[in-house]
């Protein structure tokens, strides 16, 4: 409320005032965000009010709120939506009062935006142009002015637009909200939701009424709630998530300190803290509080849905006709439905079935049916009645068709954990995970969307192996089962793959799988990340590590359903975790495996030796051996073991015609998508540290490295790099200049390195493993940590510190956190085996990643 003391104030001090006691009043309460939007946009009335000589008696002129504000859903730092309603002869006085109002809300700093339009304006652009006018002219209120100006404009939307336009109206609604979702993604799923154009968020609930008011043709809400089409239970769900979501809305606002919607990893700590949460067991305080955001979500998304089909259904659709599925269903209007509803449980084998006909047909399934199937988990079932629910289910997964959008249409309602209780515990379930931008349970289903991508030949033309093996999995079932399960260890803590494997006896004996599915699912369940983690964190030339991997893998069946679980669990995790180097290390590594299950030759050490005899022979003939022999000597056989034949030719060749002590050779992958960089060094003090500081000065990504030391001062450095996710191969600019920075020894400490990379801070835990049993010859060094420039080189500078050697590096980036992994060794050559030296360099890695 404005007080006589306020009045002596200016319009900015007034807002300071008013901007301080929403604060205070947001801080008070946890739950008052109805009322805090509320009290903000009745004192910005009265602030604006009282800055014009108008009063609602005055003739011609009116000031109305539209949108949020109009809604009186003015969050904190939220923009203010004026309309200057006039009639022709006062255009001259409202154009006054637009710039009056329009500059003193900028000089608040707040962001406002005001038109001028008369009535018949107002009408002709809504009917003429895209839905933005008229959605906003719904929520329109009178601030100040001609009270019969707003009246007679309300009365002419009520009469003389909405019943003209009201259908199409709907159906653009429809479409909007259906691109909204493919921009801003599903709230329900998404890890970092939108608040506001989520789906089941803000914009949702305003939806509805948006809907509600064309259908009933009356911008008034009091003035057809009472017509059915929302029980006093559905309003009291869109009060309490309005409460919430507002509330929520307005500390992100806060935090942030401008208008922002999107409710990101860091935010959701304050937040949590913000509503005093606290952890529980495996739970975060932001699991939890996201937790509640996804419940809220979810019923406003379906509450969405119901009204949209109820109006649609009623205005739309004029046909009649009635399309007989079987006795029972039928296709009415769009959607699937049953002659009598009440009859739907007597065969319980319906419940499946009309999930079905849904996918099948592509049409929803009514709300008649949804709400006599969700009666089923509130009954008690016989034994014999469970039997059969769950195998009618296994039935869906044996005839794999539509599993994606089956299991996505149960999920929904709740009925995927009815087969699967275990699956509750990850519903809804985040993960304050940078690689991951959907919740458990949404990522588990979207695995299956991938497979069947594959299946039907989408994705033939650009993943032609994964394609094939797809399509020649013998059980499909133990696929999408391994789908549904692969993660349900995450919803019990820790070591998921582990704690999920021993879980899938019980569920799959309680489904009623045959042993070997059992078997087998539990296998892949327990092994899910074993081919990511080898093809991105492991040196695939390696054949020891190949024949392990093989070994631990057992049978090629295997090989093959993990090679594509893989694959699509990568592609579901989230759009940007994908990438063309990591698909191609993953086929390199199921080929090699594959390879060994067609062959007993790998054993065989002669052969092995006379294989290399050969490739080393055909080399040497393809260039000069003399000057070769003069560079080389004759310690090359572990070099010639470590490339292939057109590598070896062309590195050799490369460093026969070399001149400086620094040379440098770039090739593009076109199959790989990287850059191809090899360097050969005469410089013992340009070592692999000092060119990663090299390519860090000039923001080049880099993906592997290795290093192969031929002789006292010649060491061979390849890189598989980017630059920005583009190549570098004709930029010789940025090579002449790292070439330059090497050749000119350059100290370490002088490489600025690039800021020009953007990284969005994460809540990354850093982490450090020393694996001293996964390879024969090198210790293996895995470090997770937050994305930085510079992180590479940083790393390796604090090992060349402590005279280690690096052989052979991988990096893996996730979103904005990396893993890498250093095969590395001492100088004798030896691994690193002391506790004190390990706890020191895990020490001095440990404040590099801090």
């Amino acid at each position: 409320m404005l007080t006589s003391k306020m009045t002596e104030l200016s319009f900015g001090d007034k807002f300071q005032k008013i901007y301080k006691d929403i604060k205070d009043l947001h801080a008070s309460n946890k739950n008052n965000g109805i009322q805090v939007v509320n009290k903000f946009s009745n004192q910005i009335d009265k602030l604006i009010s009282s800055e014009l000589s108008l009063s609602y008696k005055n003739k011609g002129v009116a000031v109305l709120a539209l949108g949020g504000y109009g809604r009186r859903e003015l969050c904190i730092k939220s923009d203010i939506d004026i309309l200057i309603l006039y009639e022709k002869p006062k255009i001259d006085e409202a154009k006054k009062i637009a710039e009056n109002i329009l500059y003193k809300l900028w000089d608040t700093g707040l962001e406002g935006g005001n038109s001028l339009r008369t009535i018949d304006e107002c009408l002709e652009l809504s009917s003429t142009q895209d839905s933005t006018i008229l959605t906003s002219l719904l929520d329109l209120r009178a601030i100040a002015g001609d009270s019969l100006l707003n009246i007679k404009l309300q009365n002419d939307l009520n009469k003389k637009l909405l019943p003209n336009i009201s259908q199409n109206f709907i159906n653009k609604k429809i479409l909007e909200r259906n691109k909204r979702f493919k921009k801003y993604g599903t709230a329900s799923y998404l890890n970092e939701p939108n608040l506001k154009e989520g789906q089941g968020c803000l914009r949702d609930i305003h939806t509805i009424f948006w809907v509600l008011k064309s259908f009933n043709c009356q911008i008034e809400i009091n003035k057809f709630l009472d017509g059915g089409f929302l029980s006093k239970n559905e309003l009291k769900v869109i009060n309490y998530a309005l409460n919430f979501l507002l509330t929520t809305r307005n500390h992100l606002h806060l935090i942030k300190n401008h208008e922002i919607d999107i409710a990101d990893f860091n935010s959701q700590v304050d937040i949590a803290d913000f509503y005093n949460l606290e952890d529980e067991s495996f739970l975060t305080k932001e699991n939890i509080f996201m937790k509640k955001l996804y419940q809220i979500t979810n019923e406003i998304r379906e509450l969405t849905d119901k009204i949209i089909e109820e109006t649609l259904h009623k205005k739309v659709f004029s046909s009649r006709r009635i399309q007989n599925l079987d006795d029972f269903f039928i296709i009415h209007r769009g959607l699937l439905r049953v002659i009598n509803p009440n009859n739907l449980l007597s065969d319980l084998n319906n419940i499946i079935k009309a999930f079905e006909l849904s996918a099948s047909n592509k049409v929803k399934i009514s709300e008649e049916i949804l709400i006599e199937i969700k009666k089923v988990t509130s009954q008690k079932l016989t034994v014999s009645d469970k039997k059969l629910l769950n195998k009618a289910f296994l039935e869906v997964l044996k005839k794999g068709k539509n599993v994606f959008k089956i299991l996505t249409d149960l999920n929904k309602i709740n009925l995927l954990s009815f087969f699967i209780p275990e699956f509750e515990r990850i519903k809804n379930l985040p993960l304050a995970d940078p690689s991951h931008i959907y919740t458990v349970d949404h990522h588990s289903i979207l695995l299956i969307k991938e497979f069947e991508k594959l299946l039907n030949g989408e994705y033939k033309k650009d993943f032609p192996l994964e394609t094939s093996i797809a399509l020649k999995l013998k059980k499909k079932e133990t696929f999408y089962l391994t789908s549904i399960l692969h993660d349900i260890g995450k919803g019990y803590g820790n070591n998921h793959a582990e704690r999920g494997a021993k879980m899938v006896e019980k569920i799959c004996n309680n489904l009623g799988c045959e042993n070997e599915t059992k078997i087998n699912v539990e296998f892949l369940v327990r092994e899910h990340l074993l081919m990511s983690n080898y093809s991105q964190k492991r040196d695939l030339d390696d054949n020891e590590l190949i024949k392990e991997f093989k070994d631990r893998i057992q049978t090629s069946e295997k090989l093959s359903n993990l090679f594509i679980l893989t694959f699509c669990d990568l592609r579901s995790v989230a759009p940007d975790v994908w990438s063309t180097w990591k698909g191609n290390l993953l086929s390199l590594l199921y080929k090699k495996a594959n390879k060994l299950f067609s062959t007993k030759e790998i054993n065989n050490k002669t052969k092995v030796v006379s294989l290399n005899k050969i490739k080393k022979d055909n080399v040497l003939s393809e260039i000069d051996r003399n000057k070769f022999d003069k560079i080389f000597g004759k310690a090359t056989s572990a070099y010639f073991n470590t490339y292939s034949e057109d590598e070896l030719i062309y590195q050799i060749r490369m460093l026969i015609d070399q001149k400086n002590h620094i040379s440098i050779g770039v090739k593009y992958s076109q199959k790989n998508n990287v850059d191809q960089v090899t360097i050969w060094s005469k410089n013992r003090e340009v070592g692999f540290s000092e060119i990663c500081g090299a390519l860090s000065s000039s923001s080049i990504n880099i993906y592997s490295g290795r290093a192969t030391s031929i002789k006292k001062n010649l060491s061979l450095y390849t890189f598989e790099v980017n630059r920005f996710g583009k190549s570098t191969f004709r930029d010789r600019l940025i090579w002449n200049q790292i070439q330059n920075q090497l050749e000119t020894n350059i100290g370490i400490d002088s490489f600025e390195i690039s800021h020009n990379i953007k990284t969005k801070k994460r809540n990354v835990k850093s982490k450090i493993n020393i694996d001293n049993e996964s390879s024969k010859k090198f210790t293996i060094i895995e470090l997770t940590s937050p994305d930085q420039p510079g992180i590479l080189y940083k790393i390796s500078k604090i090992l060349n510190e402590e005279k280690l050697e690096i052989g052979f590096v991988k990096i893996s980036t996730r979103r904005s956190s990396v893993e890498d992994s250093f095969y590395i060794k001492k100088a004798g050559g030896k691994k690193l085996i002391s506790l004190n030296e390990i706890e020191s360099v895990k020490i001095k890695l440990e404040n590099i990643l801090k």
